[in-house]
């Protein structure tokens, strides 16, 4: 069995720390932050605001820090607070804000001398440092962050062309490290405006200020080898802990750090997906998960639950083709594979061709194809660069567009690209997708969750009009045997800024969750008004609410040893304390190193999950993503809630309130 190890490092001996406690007549968040500069630059040391306490290395008493209040009159107090005992992760931010920010230099020039250029292109490496409470021990993460930056400037890159049609979608960054999607040419010219999407905001910049960055699913815009291009940016394990080791070697020197952890030195908090994974089909047949065998097993064994519609009649399908191939063979093998193991047809009601792809003619396809109201859109692509530098879809940079048109309007897509057309083996893998996407059940747990009645999936959007909050909530009902009961979406207008407790009651009717114990899986942090409300309404229907947050980004990787530096087995986790992991729920199919969930539970009313139920309730519930070539990284109940979540913000608005299609598949 292979070792695992993960790239966090225990703080070898953690600095002596002095708390101060700041008190403020009134609410001013960002006055912590300037009292520490002020204090920096008058008595020297170390000076951090932790966002509750001010932080030093030194010894000072109030009468030392007493010319503050003269300055802010809106410090009431400001005094040593000893008694304080600091949590390991604000232990651990102090050591990355003060003793590792000293090594900075060394690091960045030792990364430097391990850089990489391509034609082309430059490969830049950061390392990125993240606090982290262990068990009690205050810990730090080393993470290598990679970036290609185009050679060419903007200019030379559009070359008299439409920037427009160049450049809109593409991503740039500036010097300041402002980087995103270019939306829009706000002012064109020599030196023309480009509107980039920063995060959630949006910042104009003069193209000369900007360098294109290439990223894997849109290198095809630019002359740059797709394959030094890949191996720059998806780095293998291997590679990957080389840089790792490159950085931690300065500051285990330096006494700072301590050797990773390993499954060697701490094996209780290594986790394995060890748990019986059955899936039961038509007539309670049962197979264990096999992901090499699963396409022919559903052939097999027939589909668990088939929607009553399609008993009787086909299911309607419309094609966006992007492909200079004729598709009616294909369609025939189709029918020819339902005929001998199913019991549902299809009826292809149209197709549109789309000849040159572009966002403007797939828009176009889509909008012509969904007047036809079809169940599912089978949309077919020419085999393409799949995945972004630490983004693990299957989609290139076009199918994912079209599956962002198609999930705001709640219409299901199945992407089926070229190679998959002469492969008979595939056929099983699209039925199943076809059939998963339109309502019906192909297989469910045949273990299903002990500890929950329902799975569900829970977004919820906060947007600003008129001076009025408004939310919007998606909540995505699963039975604990994975069975998909509904989707159910609300909305609501209210005057304050607190979420309204009404949406949770239209939610969680109490009629069917009233004394239910309910696993909530939500996309990212909670927000505290929203754990307040769930606790609520859970102690009014006598409910058990037990929220999962599942972070996408930004966790430290996991890897393994057999024979060198390996990616970890799937369903690996890394347990950081009773409540936190980072869990391994998706393998790239090429040597690359796999991208871990943070995965957290939290309290609404009730003792928090187990950290081992929560991993494994996450892990299966990844198995219902029907049809896929491989598991998906997030779990179907927060499955595209990114997507989902960035059309309501866009202005977008479902149809229908409720369904029993999960249509973001």
């Amino acid at each position: 069995m292979s070792e695992l190890f993960v790239e966090i490092f225990p703080v070898e001996t953690p600095p002596a720390i002095h708390v101060y406690r700041l008190a403020l007549t009134t609410e001013l968040p960002r006055l912590g932050l300037r009292v520490a500069v002020r204090l920096r630059r008058t008595l020297g040391g170390f000076w951090i605001w932790s966002g509750e306490w001010l932080l030093s290395d030194s010894i000072r008493a109030e009468n030392d820090l007493a010319f503050l209040r003269d300055e802010y009159p809106e410090i009431e107090q400001l005094t040593p607070a000893p008694e304080v005992d600091l949590p390991p992760q604000t232990i651990a931010d102090f050591v990355i804000r003060t003793q590792l920010r000293d090594l900075d230099e060394q690091i960045t020039a030792a990364l430097a001398r391990s850089g990489t250029r391509i034609r082309h292109a430059t490969v830049e490496r950061e390392h990125r440092l993240q606090p982290w409470d262990v068990e009690g021990q205050p810990s730090v993460s080393i993470s290598i962050a990679s970036r290609l930056l185009y050679d060419r400037s903007i200019a030379q890159f559009v070359q008299g062309q439409d920037p427009a049609e160049k450049l809109v979608g593409l991503w740039a960054t500036d010097s300041a490290g402002n980087r995103g999607e270019i939306v829009k040419i706000v002012e064109g010219g020599v030196d023309p405006i480009l509107r980039l999407q920063v995060r959630r905001d949006v910042r104009d910049f003069s193209a000369s200020d900007l360098r294109l960055i290439v990223r894997l699913p849109q290198i095809r815009h630019y002359d740059v080898d797709m394959r030094q291009a890949t191996q720059a940016l998806q780095m293998s394990p291997a590679t990957r802990a080389q840089h790792v080791r490159t950085v931690s070697d300065i500051p285990k020197e330096a006494g700072i750090l301590a050797s990773a952890y390993n499954a060697r030195t701490h094996p209780d908090a290594f986790f394995s997906a060890d748990f019986e994974m059955n899936l039961r089909f038509d007539e309670n047949r049962v197979r264990p998960y096999n992901a090499d065998t699963l396409p022919y097993d559903f052939a097999k064994c027939g589909v668990y639950h088939l929607r009553p519609t399609f008993a009787k009649t086909p299911v309607r399908v419309c094609v966006v083709n992007t492909l200079t191939l004729k598709l009616e063979d294909f369609v025939e093998a189709l029918q020819r594979q339902l005929d001998r193991s199913f019991d549902f047809q299809i009826e292809v009601v149209r197709e549109r061709r789309v000849r040159v792809v572009s966002r403007s003619n797939l828009e176009s396809a889509v909008r012509v194809v969904e007047k036809e109201n079809p169940d599912i859109i089978l949309a077919f692509f020419p085999d393409d660069i799949g995945a972004d530098e630490d983004d693990e879809s299957d989609d290139d940079a076009s199918a994912a567009y079209v599956r962002s048109l198609t999930l705001g309007r709640a219409l299901p897509i199945h992407v089926i690209y070229e190679s998959t057309l002469d492969d008979p083996e595939a056929m099983p893998a699209i039925i199943m997708g076809i059939l998963g996407k339109t309502g019906s059940s192909p297989f469910v747990l045949t273990e299903p969750l002990e500890h929950a009645d329902f799975v569900v999936g829970l977004d919820v959007v906060r947007e600003v009009r008129d001076d009025q909050q408004h939310f919007t909530a998606i909540a995505r009902v699963y039975q604990s045997d994975g069975t998909f009961m509904r989707y159910i979406i609300r909305d609501s207008t209210v005057e304050g800024e607190q979420l309204p407790y009404l949406l949770l009651r239209d939610l969680f009717p109490q009629r069917d969750f009233s004394g239910k114990r309910v696993v909530i899986h939500h996309d990212g942090a909670l927000w505290e008004d929203l754990l307040t409300a769930l606790t609520v309404w859970g102690q009014a229907i006598k409910a058990a609410f037990l929220p999962v947050e599942v972070i996408r980004f930004g966790a430290p990787r996991i890897y393994a040893i057999d024979n060198g530096v390996v990616q970890p087995p799937w369903g690996s986790a890394f347990k950081l304390n009773d409540s936190e992991a980072l869990l391994i729920s998706s393998l790239p199919k090429d040597d690359i190193t796999p991208q871990p969930l943070h995965i957290r539970t939290v309290s609404a009313g009730q003792p928090p999950l187990a950290i081992d139920k929560a991993l494994r309730g996450v892990l299966v519930w990844t198995l219902l993503a029907y049809g896929t070539e491989r598991l998906p990284k997030l779990p179907v109940t927060v499955l595209n809630a990114d997507q989902l979540s960035d059309w309501l913000r866009k202005g977008g608005r479902f149809q229908a309130n409720e369904g029993e299609v999960a249509f973001w598949l």
